[in-house]
């Protein structure tokens, strides 16, 4: 789980990620990486619904599984990456973050984060 930490570590390194959690698919917070005081333990419960939610609308369009899944607010984005079929990637951003950059780094971290799972 080490390695784990330190990709999500690396992760918040990125200019405008604040936060990058690690989350099974029942919602439990496996390991976290942030700049501030954010709950990861709620950001993992939301987004573990969050996402079910966004695959059962992709089954039903016959979109087969999902990938990734980002929602913008007024005030910062929310990436959900699949890890395979027990995991997810979240990552928390500014408003400002480079959304391409962002995507590219959560891209190349996402096999290192299934093999260190």
């Amino acid at each position: 789980m080490e390695e784990l930490h330190k990709i999500l570590e690396g992760l918040v390194e990125v200019s405008g990620i604040d936060v990058a959690v690690c989350v099974g698919r029942d919602g439990f917070v496996i390991d976290a990486a942030s700049t501030g005081t954010a709950d990861t333990e709620a950001i993992g419960a939301m987004v573990s619904t969050g996402m079910g939610s966004a695959e059962s609308v992709g089954r039903e369009l016959g979109l087969e599984e999902m990938d990734q899944a980002m929602m913008e607010y007024k005030n910062g984005i929310v990436m959900m990456t699949a890890l395979g079929s027990d995991a997810l990637l979240v990552v928390v951003a500014s408003k400002d973050a480079n959304l391409g950059g962002i995507r590219l780094q959560v891209r190349r971290s996402a096999p290192k984060l299934m093999e260190a799972l």
